[in-house]
């Protein structure tokens, strides 16, 4: 009986003592949880100001691109009288008209071609190239071309314009000009002889003179 006694006090030892260790452990992991969820809350919310901080660097510097890569006022001008000569239906021109480079590249078949590139660095931009093949465009062809002067090329073939090649025309770095089958007229300038980037000349399918 005297052992059976010591027995079960030292059951209700160990109990009492398991109890202990299991509140003490109980009671820590509540001080140490509130420590935990504040270090996760805090480091999500660095890591959202972050995140929110390098949104609006980039937002900044790409609308700081975009609003430095504008094109001339002169060439806006010269654009807008060239879409208004030939019926152009499919510009929107602004100042921003160029930013990112190419501002239009409409393909419908071989034949059909709605293309404007520009050249731009990080301040302003340059018309380069001007390709209006087989969209039926009409009217007189117009001497702003001239006007954008960093154009190397101007493709109108294949479609009804019409009046003489002008001559400031010479004063175009062109290495391209194609005026293929229109209904250009007069005599071919002599000064398009003095454009030294010039390679490809073709002025067949129209009215010319000598």
């Amino acid at each position: 009986l005297t052992w059976n006694i010591s027995y079960y006090r030292r059951r209700a030892l160990l109990y009492n003592q398991s109890r202990w260790y299991t509140t003490l452990c109980l009671n820590q992991t509540k001080r140490v949880r509130p420590s935990m969820e504040s270090l996760f809350t805090t480091s999500s919310m660095n890591i959202f100001s972050l995140l929110l901080f390098a949104s609006l660097v980039f937002n900044c510097f790409s609308d700081f691109r975009s609003v430095a890569q504008l094109l001339p006022e002169e060439e806006v001008q010269a654009l807008e009288t060239i879409s208004s000569k030939l019926q152009i239906k499919y510009w929107n021109i602004s100042r921003s008209f160029c930013s990112g480079g190419t501002t239009l590249n409409v393909i419908v078949g071989d034949d059909i071609l709605n293309n404007v590139t520009c050249n731009c660095n990080n301040t302003v931009c340059h018309v380069t190239n001007i390709q209006l093949k087989g969209l039926n465009l009409t009217g007189v062809l117009p001497a702003e071309f001239a006007n954008l002067s960093h154009l190397q090329e101007i493709d109108l073939t294949r479609n009804y314009i019409n009046g003489s090649i002008p001559t400031n025309f010479s004063q175009l770095p062109l290495t391209i000009l194609s005026l293929l089958g229109n209904r250009i007229s007069g005599s071919i300038p002599e000064d398009l002889g003095d454009i030294a980037t010039l390679e490809h000349l073709v002025l067949e399918d129209n009215q010319l003179g000598g």
